[in-house]
C-alpha cells in the first residue's frame, strides 16, 4: 500500500470536502482518501503505480487547486 499527500486550495465547505474525497476515491487503485477541510489537505492510500498527476488532475477536475506535498506538511 502506498500513500500520497496533497495540499488542496479552494475548499470552503463540507460539500467541497465531500466532492474532493469522491474525486480521489474514484481513481482506480485508491483504497481510501481522507480530506481535511480545515488544513486543506488530503491523504490518499492506494495500490499500484499511479502517477502523481492523476491525483492532482482528479482534484482539479473537481474544481480545486492541488499539488503533491513531499515530506512533512
Amino acid at each position: 500500500m502506498a500513500k500520497i499527500k496533497l495540499k488542496i486550495e479552494g475548499m470552503h465547505c463540507e460539500k467541497c470536502q465531500a466532492k474532493t474525497k469522491a474525486a480521489l476515491e474514484g481513481i482506480e487503485g485508491v483504497s481510501s482518501a481522507e480530506v481535511n477541510l480545515d488544513k486543506g489537505t488530503a491523504t490518499v492510500n492506494y495500490e499500484g503505480d499511479i502517477p502523481e498527476e492523476t491525483f492532482t488532475m482528479a482534484v482539479i477536475d473537481a474544481g480545486f487547486k492541488a499539488k503533491v506535498k513531499h515530506g512533512l506538511f
